[in-house]
């Protein structure tokens, strides 16, 4: 009989340190469900997006579906081709996103990446080639640390297999932060912030963000990567502001 050894090593040592260290809910601290670090009333009372844009993931209401286009997408389509998103930027959702981007929650990244992973593998798009996480800027990448946005990659890409490139998109300056710009402001200040420093050998990718809020920046790292000849562009975020 065949046996993946070390796959069954990591079964193993997988079961042995849940053994040790079970999940416990990191709002209210009860047992976790399903191997993740939340309790199911905590879960069930994040704020879920049902119904969204199939192109940029903006919620609808409720009952429309995942195939329609906003109007916004209709009138000025994307870059991208396809999003989904797992929450409205509200409530408990922004406390696990600020937790982990400014108060180095680390273990965070975990949890929102595999509900990530489980909210992909319920959809009906294709997966990617590879996964490419939105860079950070050099110098904001030194003050930070880490790059929150490759770490939710991480658990995604142990989920399917996939490809993690976090080299072939450079950001080339250290723009000013979006937060607090409108719709306008942000598309001048991210314009032609993001160079293809290598060859990117995949046809379909998958950007990978903790926040889309206007779509300025995954639109505009979208649109470096089809000029560099990318087919295919998806968007794959933890939360969409409404």
């Amino acid at each position: 009989m065949n046996m993946d050894v070390s796959c069954l090593g990591k079964g193993l040592f997988g079961r042995l340190v849940s053994a040790i260290y079970p999940p416990r809910c990191v709002f209210c601290g009860a047992a976790g469900f399903a191997d993740r670090d939340i309790c199911e009333a905590c879960y069930d009372e994040l704020p879920w997006i049902g119904s969204s844009c199939v192109q940029c993931a903006i919620p609808l209401a409720d009952g429309s579906g995942n195939q329609l286009r906003c109007g916004n997408c209709l009138r000025k389509p994307p870059h991208f081709d396809h999003s989904l998103s797992l929450f409205s930027y509200e409530k408990n959702a922004v406390h696990l996103i600020r937790q982990l981007k400014f108060n180095e929650k680390l273990a965070y990244s975990r949890l929102l990446g595999r509900m990530l992973a489980d909210r992909v593998a319920q959809d009906d798009a294709a997966l990617p080639h590879c996964l490419l996480p939105v860079p950070l800027h050099k110098k904001r990448l030194r003050r930070r640390g880490f790059n929150q946005s490759v770490e939710l990659s991480r658990e995604v890409v142990k989920q399917f297999g996939l490809m993690l490139d976090v080299s072939a998109v450079a950001r080339m300056r250290d723009t000013q932060s979006q937060s607090g710009l409108d719709r306008k402001q942000r598309c001048k200040n991210i314009r032609g912030a993001f160079r293809v420093v290598r060859p990117v050998r995949a046809e379909h990718v998958v950007i990978v963000d903790d926040v889309v809020t206007t779509t300025s920046t995954v639109n505009e790292l979208a649109r470096a990567l089809k000029k560099a000849g990318v087919k295919r562009v998806d968007v794959w975020s933890i939360a969409r502001a409404v």
